[in-house]
């Protein structure tokens, strides 16, 4: 006996190696300090919030080692009331397997791998007993060995929450999907109001953080959150932009753009126009010679500062080019050649089987040589006078090279690393453009290669076969497209094959540079408008079980340790942990309502929510058929229910969906022994009905709401079960009999007897 617990010390010290020990290894990402306030428990016994890997709402963090790739190794457990697994995990104990079941597969590091790479492994399999568990009786049955000792091997049941499975169709006609996107939002209205990040009542992160929450928001189409998009929609009214502005401004540009876009098509509020009018005239002045080509700078503030530009961001483009699409959509102004440049940048950069961009698109620097790479240099002119404008700095020279006589080349130098061959400038001086910096006599000169290829525009859809990491643009690309008004068959074909080129590795979906949820997000919203009903059934299957593994066991979904190659080269760690996690999550399953053009309200791609020839109706139990006088009895119990509620003042304004009513109301009064009082979920208008008068369904409806005020009651879950049974919905009927008991169930065995 000593001796077995000598081994477990032993153990517990090479693989728990507590405290701040755990993160020494120097090993990417797992020594990644997150900034997230709801994990700083963490802080004070690993002295750093980790980035590791979140296993569901558990409340277990754990790590994968490459040499035992399908084992889950435990490095933290919440210690918290909330915290299913305290007490019964620990760190060091190594997790092998669940619901009886050993994993078998081994999780593959790195990215762009065949097949995508994401979540395969144990994560993979243990996300379907956690999905098995919650759909059941809530028993998370995992196989440990105890400090790492296989000899001690036992099983530990973990309680989870019932909350029923995700529908085949998921997230379409899912019910576990409709009640996960109001916590999701309610986390993000909470976090918003919270001051947990110091100051209250605004969105953490940089502008991607606020955009994607907002458009989550706006896309669940709850009308709980009216007054608060509303408040939040105000800020928007009074923006102004100035091209000749510094900072990363032009992705604020798109990102406010696609909030405005979609707010004003949903509302008409003209209040925006002014903004969206001072933004479409700046787009074209922050893009390389108004050619559709971004950098994080706008091109006049760098032409004015004499700034040297980073490279080419087709995100940057492919969210100014949403924005636009939708201000299409809605009769309003734009650039016009600027979004038929960016358009051809996507043709140009895509091939007859992908089209996929690497980073940015293929020949954004408006010439094909592959041994020339760069589009500028900086000059200094022997003669200062020569190089002027006439309209101060920042503006081109209207002869061009033609009158600026002798120069040498201050920049690039052939010191500098990204020094290439310069023989361009002689070679093209008829076609360079010039341009006036602040600096006297020092100028800019760009290729402007008169032989840039433009790919034609496509006759027919594309064979997608193939895809890869980066999808961030990709997917904007496709909503881009597929959103325009009216457009050619031409652009719903590049869509499309952008769409696909998203849709067929939900692997590599948070796999981007500098941002998981910049590509996450908007490569699942591109992937979603595939019109292949399998492809996107498989690719939604997938991101279900990244909801899954990110929620949390205190609130809201985390970031995952994706692209664990690539050091240094995620944002998001600092921009908000949960908060953008959550936005994308919930953006996701807010795709069933199609609110938005982004979440599919209109595009020209088509959304399949129907379900699978495999799906709910062959995989869920039958209904047992009730009698009529067992059917009137239970009646009779939920009107005593209810008035119960109603007497003590319990009834709150809890949207329900009734067969009566056009929109969701709430159940305000019960009155005499049948008549029901609703009430409009905005404004003050009430209609009274009779129960007899109102459908199973809303029978059903009304008895979820009894359980939802008595979630420890058993009667009342026993009720919402059978009322859900008795419309055919047995998935959730089983998940009320679950979290009422198995005494309980049997009772309501006999009761269809």
């Amino acid at each position: 006996m000593k001796i077995r617990i000598f081994l477990s010390l032993i153990t517990f010290c090479l693989l728990a190696q507590n405290a701040s020990s755990i993160m020494q290894r120097g090993e990417y990402p797992w020594n990644v300090n997150l900034r997230s306030y709801y994990d700083i428990e963490m802080q004070d016994e690993l002295k750093m919030v980790p980035w590791l890997l979140n296993l569901g709402p558990t409340g277990i963090r754990a790590r994968i080692y490459p040499e035992k790739a399908n084992q889950l190794v435990v490095k933290y457990v919440f210690q918290d009331k909330q915290s299913p697994a305290k007490g019964l995990i620990q760190i060091g104990d190594i997790i092998v397997g669940a619901n009886g079941k050993k994993f078998k597969t081994s999780h593959r590091f790195g990215r762009n791998l065949r097949g995508g790479g994401g979540w395969d492994g144990p994560m993979m399999e243990l996300a379907g007993h956690i999905e098995d568990s919650q759909g059941s009786d809530g028993k998370l049955n995992l196989i440990v060995w105890p400090l790492g000792l296989k000899s001690d091997e036992k099983t530990v049941t973990v309680p989870l929450r019932v909350v029923g499975r995700f529908a085949d169709t998921f997230p379409y006609n899912c019910k576990r999907s409709e009640m996960m996107l109001e916590e999701l939002c309610d986390f993000i209205i909470e976090d918003y109001k919270s001051g947990n990040w110091k100051k209250p009542n605004s969105f953490y992160g940089g502008p991607h953080s606020k955009a994607h929450q907002m458009l989550a928001l706006m896309a669940s189409g709850n009308p709980k959150y009216d007054r608060f998009i509303k408040d939040n929609i105000k800020g928007y009214y009074s923006l102004r932009y100035d091209p000749a502005g510094g900072g990363f401004q032009t992705w604020r540009w798109g990102f406010e753009g696609i909030v405005m876009g979609e707010y004003y098509l949903l509302h008409k509020d003209r209040k925006l126009l002014p903004a969206i009018e001072s933004l479409t005239a700046c787009m074209p002045l922050g893009s390389r010679n108004s050619n559709g080509i971004y950098t994080h700078r706008s091109e006049l503030n760098l032409r004015l500062t004499g700034r040297k530009p980073y490279a080419s961001i087709a995100a940057i483009s492919g969210l100014q080019m949403i924005a636009m699409s939708l201000f299409d959509k809605a009769g309003l102004s734009y650039d016009e050649p600027l979004y038929q440049n960016i358009h051809q940048h996507y043709l140009n950069s895509a091939t007859p089987d992908s089209a996929q961009i690497a980073y940015a698109f293929s020949s954004a620097d408006r010439f094909n040589d592959p041994k020339i790479h760069h589009r500028h240099a900086i000059l200094k002119l022997k003669d200062p006078s020569k190089g002027k404008s006439g309209k101060g700095p920042g503006y081109l020279l209207p002869n061009g090279m033609q009158d600026i006589g002798e120069y040498e080349v201050f920049w690039p130098t052939k010191k500098d690393p990204r020094w290439k061959p310069l023989d361009w400038i002689e070679k093209e001086r008829a076609t360079n453009l010039v341009l006036e910096l602040k600096d006297k006599g020092v100028v800019r000169v760009d290729r402007n290669h008169p032989d840039y290829k433009q790919a034609p525009e496509p006759t027919k859809p594309y064979k997608t076969t193939r895809s890869g990491g980066h999808l961030a643009p990709v997917g904007m690309g496709a909503l881009a497209h597929l959103i325009r008004s009216n457009g050619p068959d031409s652009w719903k074909y590049l869509g499309m094959h952008l769409a696909n080129t998203c849709a067929i590795a939900p692997g590599n979906s948070f796999d981007g540079h500098a941002s998981s949820h910049l590509a996450g997000y908007w490569s699942i919203l591109g992937a979603a408008q595939t019109d292949d009903a399998k492809l996107k059934r498989a690719y939604l299957d997938y991101m279900k079980t990244f909801i899954i593994l990110s929620e949390t066991h205190n609130g809201g979904l985390i970031l995952q340790p994706w692209g664990r190659d690539r050091p240094n080269c995620n944002s998001d760690c600092s921009y908000g942990p949960r908060p953008l996690t959550t936005a994308t999550g919930a953006i996701i399953l807010a795709l069933a309502k199609k609110r938005l053009q982004i979440t599919g309200a209109g595009t020209s791609g088509s959304v399949s929510d129907s379900t699978p020839k495999r799906g709910l109706d062959s995989l869920r139990r039958k209904a047992r058929p009730l009698s009529d006088e067992r059917r009137a009895l239970l009646d009779k119990g939920l009107l005593k229910a209810l008035a119960e509620l109603s007497h003590a003042g319990e009834l709150k304004p809890n949207p329900i969906s009734i067969s009566k009513a056009r929109s969701k109301v709430w159940l305000a009064k019960v009155e005499g022994d049948t008549k029901l009082t609703f009430q409009a979920t905005v404004g003050d208008k009430q209609a009274d009905f009779d129960f007899t008068d109102l459908t199973s369904k809303d029978h059903a409806a009304l008895a979820q709401l009894v359980a939802a005020y008595r979630p420890e009651d058993k009667m009342a879950l026993a009720s919402a079960g059978v009322y859900s049974e008795l419309i055919g919905d047995t998935n959730t009927a089983d998940a009320y009999y679950a979290k009422a008991g198995s005494e309980v169930k049997e009772k309501i065995d006999q009761l269809f007897e």
